[in-house]
């Protein structure tokens, strides 16, 4: 898997209301992209599974700064993520997490 596909993948996703997320390398990056734009501290990364909930318990309350934030949050909360939390999952979370430029192709 190259890092940058799952990237792309969300930035276009992000775009659209009926999204979904198709995989832990998506929900990762999501995971740190939101932490950085929401300002919330990186959960610990243990299993795919807690790092949803973590993540969805860090973002009640949080009031999306747009469509493309709202779309994310939305695809994070419906995904069923699988055991997978392998070095491309924390990879990817940590690109979103250092991501200076969020919604750009």
């Amino acid at each position: 898997m190259v890092p940058v596909l799952a990237r792309m993948s969300v930035v276009i996703k992000a775009q659209h209301e009926t999204s979904v997320m198709t995989g832990n390398y998506e929900m990762g990056y999501v995971c740190g992209l939101l932490c950085r734009l929401a300002g919330i501290t990186p959960p610990p990364l243990e299993t795919p599974l807690k790092l949803q909930e973590k993540m969805m318990a860090a973002l009640e309350g949080y009031n999306a700064a747009d469509e493309r934030e709202k779309n994310i949050i939305r695809m994070l909360k419906y995904y069923k993520p699988d055991d997978n939390m392998d070095d491309q999952v924390k990879e990817l979370f940590l690109m979103g997490l250092e991501e200076n430029r969020p919604w750009q192709r």
